[in-house]
C-alpha cells in the first residue's frame, strides 16, 4: 500500500518517520531474546543464529511494512548495506550528532525530491525492542537538515542540556516499531538514561546500484537464510553486458538461480 501522505509530509519535512507497532508481541520477545544471547550468551545459539540477521531476527529483512516505504523512498531496487544489533546500557551512548547538510547531489546519501517522487539514499530502519519515550536518550534528528543547504551550525550540534537546537526533534513508539531516517538528516544516539537497556537492530538500505558499507556478516549467518532473504544482500551492480543478451541482477533472478551467496571473502 506504501506510505500515507501524512508519512509521505513528514518525512520530506522532518527527514524521519515512526511506524509504530508493526511487530506482533511474540515477535518482539522472541528477536528480542535473540539479540541478549548476541550480546551476552553467543554460544548458546547456532551458528546462523549468533548475529542480526539470523535466526528470528531475518524476518526483519523483507517485513513488509518497511520493504513498502523503501521502494517508494529509495526504489523498487533496494539491498542491504548493513545490519547490526544494539544491547545499550544505562550511560551508553550511540554517537554525537552527525551528518545533515548540503548533501544532496551525493549520490549515497543524497535526498532530494523531484516530480512529487521523493529520492532517497541510503535510509537506516531502527527496530525498537525497548518501549521508547519521548524523554528517552533515543535516536535524536535535526529536523529539516536532510534538505539544507548550509553546512551544520555549531550552534545546533549540542546534545548538552541547555544548548540544545530548537530542532532537535525525536519520537515515542512502542516496541515493535520501525523508524526509517535518511542518512542525510543529522543524527545522533545520546547517553541512555534509563536502567531498562535500549535494544534495537538497525538495518542500512540503499539502492542495489549504490555500495558503501562492506559486508561483515559471518558466512554461516548468510548461508542460513532463505534465498528470498539473502536476496537482500546480493552484490551491487544492475546488468551484465558481458552476456548476450545482458544479465540483469534482478530478486528474481537470484532466487531462482543456484548461484553462490553474495562474496564473503573477508567474513568468518
Amino acid at each position: 500500500m506504501g506510505m500515507t501522505e501524512a508519512e509521505r509530509f513528514h518525512f520530506d519535512l522532518a527527514g524521519f518517520l515512526v511506524r509504530p507497532g508493526i511487530l506482533t508481541e511474540d515477535e518482539v520477545v522472541e528477536i528480542r531474546e535473540q539479540i541478549y544471547k548476541i550480546k551476552h550468551e553467543p554460544e548458546s545459539l547456532p551458528p546462523e543464529h549468533r548475529e542480526a540477521p539470523g535466526g528470528p531476527s531475518s524476518l526483519l529483512i523483507d517485513h513488509p511494512k518497511v520493504i513498502e516505504v523503501l521502494h517508494e523512498i529509495i526504489g523498487p531496487e533496494i539491498r542491504v548495506e548493513n545490519v547490526a544489533s544494539v544491547w545499550r546500557t544505562k550511560g551508553e551512548a550511540h554517537g554525537d550528532l552527525h551528518g545533515g547538510g548540503p548533501r544532496q547531489i551525493d549520490p549515497i546519501f543524497g535526498y532530494r525530491v523531484q516530480d512529487g517522487k521523493i529520492h532517497a539514499g541510503m535510509v537506516r530502519v531502527i527496530f525498537e525492542f525497548t518501549d521508547i519515550r519521548m524523554e528517552d536518550a533515543s535516536t535524536h534528528f535535526i529536523a529539516g537538515s536532510h534538505k539544507a543547504s548550509f553546512p551544520m551550525h555549531p550552534d545546533h550540534m549540542s546534545l548538552e542540556e541547555g544548548k540544545r537546537s530548537p530542532f532537535l526533534k525525536t519520537y515515542e513508539c512502542p516496541a515493535g516499531s520501525a523508524v526509517f531516517f535518511t542518512e542525510n538528516v543529522c543524527h545522533a544516539g545520546p547517553v541512555w538514561e534509563r536502567d531498562e537497556p535500549r535494544v534495537t537492530i538497525l538495518h542500512a538500505y540503499a539502492h542495489l546500484a549504490t555500495h558503501w558499507h562492506r559486508l561483515k556478516i559471518a558466512r554461516a549467518v548468510l548461508e542460513g537464510l532463505p534465498r528470498e532473504k539473502l536476496a537482500y544482500f546480493r552484490e551491487p551492480w544492475i546488468a551484465d553486458f558481458r552476456t548476450k543478451p545482458a544479465t540483469h541482477n534482478t530478486f528474481d533472478r537470484f532466487v531462482d538461480n543456484e548461484e553462490p551467496p553474495v562474496r564473503t571473502d573477508h567474513a568468518p
